[in-house]
């Protein structure tokens, strides 16, 4: 609709399966865009009538109006006119209590909206040079007092000319919930994806310009770089709102044709290039029927500029069609992967056109084109296949370079990681040997000699300082933790390195009358460090060892659970408890030097440490992280 409305039509000729595929699509997208037109709650107009006036008129003419049916074009009523027709359209509305969305389809060229005698809108120009409303939608919200409760009238001043399809879309008025959707999908079929494809389009001509810019030997990506470039100004008609850069409508419609005329011909140079076919006659002819067009164009009058308008429509139309059949013939005969996928990207394109020819033609009645858009994919399509070209080619003269050097990485990278695990693993060996030498001198030297004192002190417990007798034993029992920590590496889990202690301190407890429980849950896949894993242990070793001295309990509880990266620790007892003071300065801890070293250990663990101790017993409770904190 509009000046250039189509620009390459044609039908793919495809059996099988995926013809049926398209077909389905092609089905399921124009039947469904053009169902949203039939909505039960949108208003039926009484009346639909237009006259034509001059392009100076401000109000419609009295006489001469005739009944019209919606979407309208005027060139079938008056061939020749140019200037303005008025629209009058009347319904009823029952009640004007809601408000009403009024949609308009579009305007060719431009318009002004009247409603019950009020203007709720009007484009920029009136006059040429004219605004282009003729491929967008556009809605209003009408309420009192503009709305009136039983009759009402719409006026719709459209400027613009026969030869280029002026007249007036379809007309909706109902309720917003009806009207909006309609809305939407309009912008989106036709703003939306529209400047999407520009955008497409701007993007082929930035990437294949380069790429021929860098290899002019590389003509097959110049041409496509070519023809993207003149398709912007065809798919910029779809968006103008303006005939900016142009001086007014006409110079507008005759380069929108012209720079048609040249992208089909640059399609069909590129096809010939693509399939490598050396046919100059048909470039030449090509070219020859490109500028035959535009000089007629520029030189038949008024009058006769309709049919020349359709001709050079459908002379572009039979060029993409002759570029695309050179494609699917090179595709059938050759079965070459790039010329297959190209042809594939062609049938939608195609089919598409074939429906945007006939809308221009008014053999279908509605204002939407979609080969904008879908040619963007199309130009995807192409895109890919060019790439894969190139890079095909570059392949082909890199591939020995390329395997060489794969081969020669992939060796270091072979040998580095032999070398780095040889490393590692004698490292482990080296500290774990020293680890084992440290620990048996431990156990053999110190260890026993402990032992030996604290056998032997057992036996004048009346001549000796049971504080002297605990402190040996307190060395003794940290002994044994550095001993049995030192024995296991950061890769061993949480619950194999509590076990020693838990044997440990279990049979201590219940020899002393004190039943002891442990719960460990979620433990089977944590760790921690070697030094963070030593200093829970001995905060969970003088915790027990309070319960034992000190508790007076009858049994005692021990819980670990590992949970979304948190390790929660308690230890609880049913003794006589006892009163717990907040550290400080210059005073002793109440339980011996325990509450202290306990309280030490928690932090540097970064966990929190509380003690709740009661007449119902004593419940100590650490809560800190699995994972080392940076200051840690």
């Amino acid at each position: 609709m509009a000046g250039l409305s189509m620009s390459v039509p044609g039908t793919g000729s495809v059996r099988g399966p995926g013809a049926l595929l398209f077909s389905l699509l092609f089905l399921l997208l124009f039947v469904g865009v053009g169902s949203t037109w039939a909505q039960p709650a949108d208003r039926v107009f009484e009346r639909i009538e237009a006259v034509r006036a001059d392009w100076n008129a401000a109000a419609p003419p009295e006489t001469g109006w005739t009944s019209v049916e919606l979407p309208d074009l005027w060139f079938k009523r008056w061939p020749d006119h140019e200037g303005v027709v008025w629209y009058r359209l009347q319904w009823q509305e029952p009640q004007a209590v809601q408000p009403v969305t009024l949609m308009l389809d579009s305007v060719t060229m431009a318009g002004a909206v009247y409603v019950n005698g009020i203007l709720i809108a009007q484009d920029r120009h009136l006059v040429e040079p004219l605004s282009r409303s003729w491929n967008r939608a556009r809605h209003w919200t009408l309420a009192p007092p503009i709305l009136h409760a039983g009759h009402n009238e719409l006026l719709v001043r459209v400027s613009g000319m026969s030869v280029y399809h002026g007249g007036l879309g379809q007309v909706v008025v109902g309720a917003p919930a009806s009207v909006l959707p309609q809305f939407e999908r309009a912008e989106f079929s036709r703003r939306t994806l529209l400047q999407g494809g520009v955008g497409v389009t701007l993007a082929a001509v930035a990437v294949f310009g380069m790429v021929w810019l860098l290899r002019r030997s590389e003509h097959l990506y110049g041409w496509f770089a070519l023809f993207s470039l003149l398709r912007v100004p065809y798919g910029y008609n779809y968006i103008a709102t303006e005939t900016w850069p142009y001086p007014d409508t006409a110079i507008f419609q005759f380069a929108n044709l012209s720079f048609l005329l040249a992208s089909a011909t640059c399609f069909v140079i590129f096809s010939l290039h693509f399939c490598q076919l050396r046919l100059p006659r048909l470039g030449r002819a090509s070219w020859a029927v490109s500028v035959l067009g535009v000089a007629a164009l520029a030189m038949t009058p008024t009058p006769w500029l309709a049919q020349v308008r359709n001709g050079v429509v459908v002379s572009a139309a039979a060029l993409f069609l002759l570029g695309a059949s050179l494609v699917l013939w090179h595709a059938w005969t050759s079965r070459r992967t790039g010329a297959v996928a190209l042809a594939v990207w062609l049938l939608l394109p195609m089919a598409v056109a074939t429906h945007d020819c006939l809308v221009y033609l008014r053999v279908i009645s509605t204002n939407t084109y979609y080969f904008p858009a879908v040619s963007s994919f199309m130009l995807l399509g192409m895109a890919l296949v060019l790439a894969l070209h190139l890079v095909g080619g570059m392949r082909l003269v890199e591939q020995f370079n390329v395997q060489l050097r794969e081969r020669v990485d992939a060796a270091t990278a072979r040998l580095a990681e032999v070398l780095r695990s040889q490393h590692e693993a004698e490292l482990e060996r080296t500290r774990l040997n020293e680890r084992m030498s440290l620990v048996r001198d431990l156990h053999d030297g110190l260890g026993m000699t402990l032992s030996g004192h604290i056998h032997a002190l057992r036996g004048r417990e009346g001549e000796v300082d049971s504080r002297t007798l605990s402190t040996l034993r307190d060395i003794n029992n940290d002994l044994r933790l550095l001993i049995e920590g030192a024995s296991m590496d950061d890769t061993d889990r949480l619950a194999e390195r509590l076990a020693p202690l838990r044997h440990r301190s279990t049979r201590l407890l219940e020899a002393a009358g004190i039943t002891c429980r442990w719960q460990l849950i979620g433990l089977e896949h944590s760790r921690l460090d070697a030094r963070r894993s030593l200093d829970l242990l001995r905060l969970l070793q003088e915790a027990l060892t309070n319960v034992l001295r000190h508790s007076h309990a009858s049994e005692v509880s021990v819980r670990l659970e590992a949970m979304h990266g948190q390790l929660s620790v308690s230890v609880a007892d049913n003794g006589r408890g006892f009163e717990v003071h907040p550290p400080c300065a210059g005073s002793a801890p109440p339980v011996g030097m325990g509450l202290g070293s306990m309280r030490a250990r928690a932090q540097r663990l970064g966990g929190t440490l509380t003690i709740d101790a009661g007449a119902q017993g004593t419940t100590l409770a650490l809560q800190l992280s699995l994972e080392p904190s940076p200051s840690i």
